[in-house]
């Protein structure tokens, strides 16, 4: 019973990202972008970031995971794909949203800080 539920409650996490993935591309629009471009310049990224696994293993660092999108969960986000990004100390970075401005970088930013999470603005890097 509990996988069931479990499996529901996923698939509307998917369908959720899915929707809000539509209205991002609305967003860009309103903001005279093209979200169908096939190339487009270097933006930001905006990374929820996570605690610093206790230790350097694969077990710890995938325990830091969880604890980061369980973080996430409860704060309301969910996200169409999970793109992780380590930093030098092996804090799990996950990154929420990439974005044309500082602007917009600083603004969604300061939305995801009122929710109490711990968030950083770095360049894109492909």
């Amino acid at each position: 019973m509990n996988r069931q539920i479990n499996d529901i409650e996923e698939s509307i996490r998917r369908m959720t990202a899915a929707v809000r993935q539509g209205q991002a591309g609305e967003i860009a629009r309103s903001f005279g972008e093209d979200p169908e471009a096939e190339v487009r310049p270097l933006g930001w990224w905006v990374l929820a970031c996570g605690d610093e696994p206790e230790a350097a293993t694969g077990h710890a660092r995938e325990a830091a995971r969880l604890k980061l999108l369980t973080r996430l969960r409860a704060a309301g986000l969910v996200l169409p794909e999970n793109i992780w990004v380590w930093n030098e100390r092996n804090v799990p970075q996950l990154v929420v949203s990439t974005v044309p401005s500082l602007k917009r970088a600083e603004t969604l930013a300061a939305r995801l800080r009122s929710k109490g999470l711990d968030i950083l603005i770095r360049r894109e890097k492909i």
